[in-house]
């Protein structure tokens, strides 16, 4: 019997390198949905002004369905989009969560471009991904967990032992960056034309 997961996070917050910890230290399958998506054509167009891919997701959805059940084990799904993921096959959400200055490092060593930077650290302040998961899955099926501090190793650990039933983590969305921000750092990262997904 496959239990599927979900990893989300606005990008930057440690999804690639906590997913890779993950097939590591818990033999777990851990599958990018960007990369599935890219891979068997489910998108409608390329927006090159964002440097993104525009998905269509009832195309994703129903891949997702049928490509589940051809796999075996603890399947991870690595994604910004959670709520096009088919809410009867997840078991949890792990919702990674970065202060959003430090968000604004890590993307600008990426070399994106500061309205794509500026779009994605709003997502996080704003809490974009955390609202789609717990809108989608419900507070009790949404786990998360601040990677500001914390390694990939110690995160990708952390959900381990979750899984395991090791131990309980609290459910639900409890960080709230709109509120721990200064009025003017937030209104820095305003100019933006929507997020980018």
């Amino acid at each position: 019997m496959v239990r599927v997961y979900v990893l989300a996070g606005t990008p930057g917050t440690g999804k690639k390198s906590i997913g890779s910890k993950l097939a590591e230290l818990c033999s777990v399958l851990v599958l990018n949905l960007s990369s599935l998506v890219i891979e068997h054509g489910l998108f409608v167009a390329y927006d090159q002004e964002r440097d993104t891919y525009i998905i269509d997701e009832e195309k994703v959805s129903n891949f997702i369905k049928s490509y589940i059940l051809t796999l075996k084990g603890d399947v991870f799904l690595e994604t910004h989009y959670p709520e096009i993921i088919p809410r009867e096959i997840v078991n949890s959400v792990f919702l990674l969560r970065t202060n959003p200055l430090v968000l604004e490092e890590r993307l600008i060593k990426r070399g994106w471009s500061r309205r794509k930077v500026n779009e994605n650290v709003m997502a996080e302040i704003l809490g974009v991904v955390a609202y789609s998961a717990v809108e989608a899955f419900g507070f009790e099926r949404v786990f998360e967990i601040d990677t500001t501090n914390t390694s990939p190793e110690e995160v990708a650990n952390i959900i381990c032992k979750a899984i395991r039933g090791e131990i309980i983590l609290d459910s639900g969305v409890k960080i709230d960056w709109l509120s721990q921000l200064p009025f003017h750092v937030v209104k820095r990262f305003e100019e933006y034309e929507g997020i980018d997904d």
